[in-house]
């Protein structure tokens, strides 16, 4: 169901960003893969080696750039079915050490950068009446260790922006879906190179991508959907209703 659909991957220069793209090439997908340094997207393309993949360097801080980069895009394939969201940066520093300007550069990326994303391709989608976006999100905000203030702050944020983005295109009457995915700590650079194999992980995007349980908007973590605890209420309203039944 993934062949000939045309899947954005931002951060596709490395990390989980290049497994994405190899993962969904292999299901026959047409892959375009979005990242600041060409030498890196250059390497991805190397690695994948298939013509379903191709590249254009784009900064997802800087709107204007990637409206362009979208607009060839759209040029070339008249339409982007799947958005990934995955480029973030994760500057470990602590936060009295890291000069506002930085702190700002780095939500820029992480936060502006994810919205910019979902601006420019939105549209699109509504449009051709079909499209997922998965916005990758992290636990990082629940636990915030030292060093970490940006990241966790931006990942913080991602919960609430993706509901709302999704709030606010609920009345379009198009097959079009805005979800949050959390992959886990992933053995990238990001990471120290500890975690999760990202070509495990990213076999659980394919998974999901694959899915379609009629929601337009839910939390993914690793390779199910997340669905938040009940409170104690809930819990005896259900037990309730269940022996009622």
């Amino acid at each position: 169901m993934l062949k000939n659909k045309v899947v954005v991957i931002t951060g596709a220069g490395g990390g989980l960003g290049r497994a994405l793209a190899t993962a969904f090439v292999k299901e026959g997908a047409i892959v375009i893969g979005l990242g600041r340094s060409t030498k890196t997207l250059e390497e991805t393309k190397a690695l994948i080696s298939s013509k379903l993949f191709s590249f254009y360097q784009a900064d997802i801080s800087d709107y204007e750039s990637l409206e362009k980069s979208v607009a060839t895009i759209v040029g070339e394939h008249q339409r982007i079915d799947y958005l990934f969201n995955n480029a973030a940066v994760y500057p470990k520093v602590n936060f009295l050490d890291e000069s506002a300007g930085d702190f700002s550069a780095a939500l820029n990326i992480n936060v502006s950068g994810v919205a910019n994303c979902c601006k420019a391709i939105l549209p699109i989608m509504i449009k051709n009446q079909f499209g997922r976006v998965y916005n990758l999100g992290s636990w990082a905000d629940l636990g915030p260790i030292a060093n970490s203030a940006v990241y966790s702050a931006s990942k913080g944020a991602m919960h609430g922006l993706t509901k709302a983005i999704a709030a606010d295109i609920a009345h379009y009457n198009v097959d079009v879906q805005v979800h949050e995915w959390i992959p886990g700590q992933l053995k990238t650079q990001m990471s120290d190179y500890t975690g999760i194999d990202p070509a495990l992980s990213a076999s659980w995007a394919v998974g999901i991508a694959k899915l379609d349980n009629g929601k337009k908007n839910c939390i993914f973590d690793r390779d199910q959907e997340w669905l938040p605890p009940k409170s104690i209420k809930e819990r005896i309203k259900s037990k309730l209703l269940f022996w009622k039944s």
